[in-house]
């Protein structure tokens, strides 16, 4: 016979049902929280790298890519058609002023050379002997011109007494009139051998200078053809590296055909080429930066702008400051950035993987999460770009590349 369950008995199994059930939705509650929590989004902190919003200058930049190369560079031309004999030095060859490079075949300009003597002698000569020519013929109207000066000092002796002799009535009026026709005809042959002698003077004169610009003319074609034959012997003038001479014996050049090029290593500048969309961004004095490597940056100025643009893209040259950083070699691949403009004052922030358009959204560290944010850039420098609006000072920005999360709103940062 079945008997009634105690009061007390019912209220504690039902009091057991109510904290199982209690229990049981708890643990769901619990393990479905954390489900939602798992399956968000998230990402490593040492896996990001941030950067903070601050206050500063930011240097508006663009970036060519660059070669080191020689400030100064020689090159050796062939100053007449020769062929090489020997060559004396190859390339990477150290030289010392006067130093022969090559050896060429002079023949024919060592020829010319005692052609342009003898002309040069004969010229000598010629000069010589219109400097006597002219002497003579100087001193003849001279003598002439004295001659003559006697000649009417005695006619006037004689006119002066028979004026006198004829205010005695001693001479006739004839013999007077006689006597001063003879003085002025005399002072009229006087004058015209004066003039003679001043023509004789600067005709001689004429003739010498003539025969002395002969003179000059060949002394400097010999002087122009020695100068020819001593380039001929592909001497350097300069202490420097041997970076390029003709390789093959025997070759037949022109005249004006590079034989060599001589570097001096001890100072360099940098070659740059950029996208002809900047060339008119571009002017002689303008800043800019050459980065060596990740930890060496050298300063450096614009020096001339290429006004040709080649296969869409327009050359410069850049003068650095450190031009003689023990970091800078011959060809070595370098970044330039010519800087455009310059801004002080301005929110600022580390590029990073960021700023490369004006407007892009960023993640920005709040707490334990990674809230992504429309920001407004400004100019963009090679190391920071300026921040126009959306972030504050003091925001912690990520600067990794967040690609991978494109369209996430929030990341969990573990």
């Amino acid at each position: 016979m079945d008997r009634e369950i105690a009061p007390e008995v019912r209220q504690r199994r039902r009091a057991r049902r109510v904290i199982t059930i209690v229990v049981a939705v708890a643990a769901a509650v619990f393990f479905l929280a954390m489900a939602v929590n798992w399956l968000k989004p998230s990402v490593r902190r040492n896996e990001i790298v941030t950067a903070r919003v601050a206050r500063g200058t930011v240097h508006a930049t663009l970036q060519a890519s660059g070669s080191v190369v020689p400030a100064i560079e020689t090159v050796i031309s062939s100053p007449v058609e020769a062929r090489v004999l020997r060559i004396d030095h190859r390339a990477g060859d150290r030289l010392r002023a006067g130093d022969g490079i090559l050896t060429l075949d002079t023949s024919a300009s060592r020829l010319d050379v005692r052609r342009l003597d003898d002309a040069v002698a004969q010229k000598e000569s010629h000069l010589a002997e219109v400097r006597l020519r002219v002497e003579e013929s100087i001193a003849n109207a001279a003598a002439a011109l004295a001659q003559q000066k006697l000649d009417a000092d005695i006619l006037r002796f004689k006119a002066e007494q028979n004026d006198r002799l004829h205010k005695s009535g001693l001479a006739s009026g004839q013999d007077k009139l006689a006597a001063d026709t003879a003085v002025k005809k005399a002072d009229i042959q006087l004058q015209q051998l004066t003039d003679a002698l001043l023509r004789a003077r600067r005709s001689g004169d004429a003739q010498i200078a003539a025969a002395a610009t002969e003179l000059r003319t060949a002394r400097e074609e010999r002087g122009e053809s020695q100068r020819q034959l001593d380039l001929a012997m592909a001497r350097t003038d300069r202490d420097g590296v041997l970076t390029w001479v003709v390789p093959e014996i025997g070759a037949t050049l022109r005249r004006g055909d590079i034989l060599a090029r001589v570097a001096d290593l001890s100072s360099f500048r940098v070659v740059a080429s950029i996208s002809d969309v900047h060339a008119s961004k571009l002017a002689a004095g303008m800043p800019a930066h050459v980065k060596i490597d990740d930890a060496t940056t050298v300063d450096g100025t614009i020096a001339t702008v290429d006004p040709r643009i080649e296969n869409g893209a327009v050359r410069f040259w850049v003068d650095l400051e450190a031009a003689s950083n023990p970091k800078l070699r011959n060809n070595l691949r370098v970044d330039v950035y010519a800087v455009t403009g310059v801004r002080g004052n301005v929110l600022q922030v580390r590029r990073g993987a960021i700023g490369d358009a004006e407007r892009d959204s960023v993640f920005v560290v709040r707490g334990d999460t990674a809230v992504r944010v429309s920001v407004r850039f400004g100019i963009r420098g090679e190391d920071n770009v300026e921040i126009v609006e959306g972030l504050r000072e003091g925001d912690e920005v990520v600067i990794t590349n967040m690609s991978d999360f494109q369209g996430v709103k929030e990341l969990r940062l573990r």
